[in-house]
């Protein structure tokens, strides 16, 4: 089968562009012909732009004066880590995805399948709003099945789309599941209709796909902690370093390695994470691989909407102890992963059954 996968691979995102890859390989070893679609998700590029009229513009529109200003202020900071960035993440994507010809209104045609997901892909915070593409209102032919896979979203952007409109996207699917239960319960709530909770593509895959991207020698002999902070914390843009940095003092040459910058490789976030004391963040992927890696996590929950996203997955492997509040007091982890390694093998079975199925 020819499978077009349609997600958010072009974001300056670890997590973005490792679950599209996933993704991808995963439906390669199942046989299919695997392809992803290059859609320019128009928020997307202009937020990796050093300047953008299109998301300053947005911001006008919600009259965010606050936004413009810290916006205008750090256009050059911008230019320079958005540079390094853009040079990793465009390498990464032109290594290891299988990319169609660029599109933004007209998605490729002669697909036996489309995927769309999995990433915060109805997320009006993550997408600058609606993005009818990935609800599935694009041409194609009749013949071709249209299947939403771990599709996530923070929960007021479900509430804002409403039961109506809800109902009208989830026609456009052949076959659908999310990311979170939560989420899901919500989705019945509004529609009365009840979709399966699938597995993010990185769990979903192997884990010997990450093992080439692995960088022992760079990384196994240095002491520190890995900070990721893919939300930040109101008031306090240096929370998680100052959490890490109660920890770090207790042991002297503790150093601590700020993944935030988006200046390391992909290979170079996994090998972090791998070979880390441990992990402190508000990133659902840093937690992923926190698990895959099996490198204890504080897993921040802020309150903001989010945090159901790694709630939902560690509390279903049974690390409910990595979640903590914006108050914690960072102290050793003791984390058994034997326990939620077998309950990950469950709930990855459960997601490649259903995919197979869609895929027949």
């Amino acid at each position: 089968m020819k499978i077009g996968i349609i997600t958010v691979h072009r974001a300056y995102n670890y997590g973005s562009v490792l679950q599209c890859y996933a993704l991808q390989e995963y439906l390669k070893g199942l046989g299919h012909d695997v392809w992803v679609i290059d859609y320019r998700q128009r928020w997307t590029d202009s937020m990796y732009k050093p300047f953008s009229l299109y998301y300053i513009w947005h911001f006008i529109k919600q009259y965010d004066i606050h936004s413009i200003v810290g916006y205008w202020r750090s256009r050059k900071e911008r230019k320079y880590n958005l540079g390094i960035a853009g040079k990793i993440f465009k390498s990464f994507c032109s290594r290891y995805l299988r990319l169609t010809e660029s599109c933004r209104n007209k998605i490729p045609q002669g697909f036996d399948a489309y995927i769309i997901g999995s990433d915060q892909l109805w997320s009006h915070q993550c997408m600058g709003g609606e993005d009818k593409v990935y609800m599935g209102f694009f041409n194609h032919s009749n013949s071709s099945k249209v299947i939403g896979y771990a599709i996530s979203s923070s929960t007021d952007s479900l509430y804002r789309i409403g039961d109506k409109k809800l109902k009208r996207i989830l026609a456009n699917f052949n076959k659908i599941s999310l990311r979170e239960k939560s989420n899901s319960k919500i989705v019945e709530q509004l529609t009365g209709l009840t979709l399966p909770v699938t597995i993010d593509p990185t769990l979903l895959a192997d884990e010997s796909i990450w093992k080439p991207m692995i960088n022992a020698e760079k990384w196994s002999n240095r002491n520190y902690i890995v900070i990721y902070q893919a939300r930040p914390v109101s008031g306090n843009p240096t929370y998680l370093y100052d959490k890490a940095s109660m920890m770090a003092s207790h042991e002297n040459g503790t150093e601590i390695v700020d993944l935030s910058s988006m200046t390391y490789s992909i290979e170079d976030f996994i090998s972090a994470i791998k070979y880390a004391k441990c992990v402190f963040s508000t990133s659902f992927h840093a937690v992923v691989f926190s698990l895959l890696m099996e490198t204890p996590c504080y897993a921040v929950r802020l309150g903001d909407g989010f945090d159901v996203r790694y709630v939902d997955l560690l509390m279903n492997v049974g690390l409910e102890k990595e979640i903590v509040n914006i108050d914690f007091v960072p102290e050793s982890l003791d984390i058994d992963f034997k326990i939620a390694k077998e309950n990950l093998v469950v709930y990855r079975e459960q997601s490649q059954r259903f995919l197979a199925y869609c895929v027949l």
